[in-house]
């Protein structure tokens, strides 16, 4: 039996930029929905997570109608800012270890800003959602604790240390399930630029840009092995090749094979 860490079971993404973790999500939804589960991403999460506090209340109560929305999306994202501290109590081994870390990286001021500032972004929202999630609920994270090895130890500057990936795995609040998309190297690179390369790369010369990617790629396969090497449930998919569809009905079918459902409930079994 999986216990849930919270009321909710908690199911996050790894894979490489470009290796589908926008193509298996909706797949992952459609399956816990279908046994009666309420699913939700973290911007779906958002206002509803918010109706659920006291103040979230009396706002979806007495609000205006146009106003609605923007209150709730505020007290998500006033909550979620004050619950930063209460993780970072709960968690000090984690946060001083990557904070001293990263300030070491040979990586540019700009970079270190947005690493940490999306790792202590994530934090404060895991913690509001787990603390305001019920029994029905599913919280995906498509970019939760697993999948940020990417961006706390990949770059095109520095070579991957294994042995901090392994010790921040160690810390993190592990999920109740692992979704990880897989496709070669190549195929993510050409999906990368073919979507449009992120803002913040487009200064880079492709060779770096590769550099990134590469490293990326190893730092998901470092993760994946700790994972699996500790019991982790971690189910992958391959999306090299095929038709989303035909990605999405893999993922189904394996989510099949592991999960036993029947109803909603407090805890869902899992077979060996």
């Amino acid at each position: 039996m999986i216990q849930s860490s919270s009321k909710a079971l908690i199911v996050e993404f790894i894979g490489t930029p470009g290796a589908g973790k926008t193509t298996c999500l909706p797949a992952v939804k459609e399956f816990f929905a279908a046994q009666g589960f309420q699913t939700w991403s973290v911007l779906e999460a958002s206002r509803p997570f918010a109706q659920r506090t006291r103040f979230g209340n009396w706002v979806n109560s007495w609000a205006p109608a146009s106003l609605k929305s923007l209150f709730l999306w505020q007290v998500f994202y006033q909550s979620s800012k004050l619950r930063r501290m209460s993780f970072r109590r709960e968690n000090k081994e984690l946060i001083n270890s990557i904070l001293g870390f990263q300030r070491k990286r040979p990586i540019s001021s700009n970079d270190r800003h947005h690493v940490l500032h999306w790792f202590i972004n994530l934090t404060g929202q895991y913690h509001f959602l787990k603390e305001h999630a019920q029994d029905n609920d599913i919280l995906i994270l498509d970019e939760g604790f697993v999948h940020r090895v990417v961006q706390l130890f990949a770059s095109e500057a520095e070579t991957l240390d294994e042995v901090r990936i392994h010790s921040y795995l160690s810390l993190i609040p592990v999920p109740d399930l692992i979704i990880s998309p897989h496709a070669s190297l190549e195929t993510c690179f050409e999906r990368v630029y073919r979507r449009g390369i992120w803002e913040r790369y487009k200064d880079r010369d492709l060779t770096n840009v590769f550099r990134f990617m590469s490293n990326a790629h190893e730092a998901v396969s470092i993760a994946l092995d700790y994972m699996r090497a500790r019991g982790w449930p971690v189910i992958q998919v391959n999306n090299e090749s095929l038709p989303p569809a035909e990605v999405a009905l893999q993922l189904k079918q394996q989510l099949t094979l592991q999960y036993s459902l029947s109803a909603p409930q407090d805890t869902i079994p899992i077979r060996a």
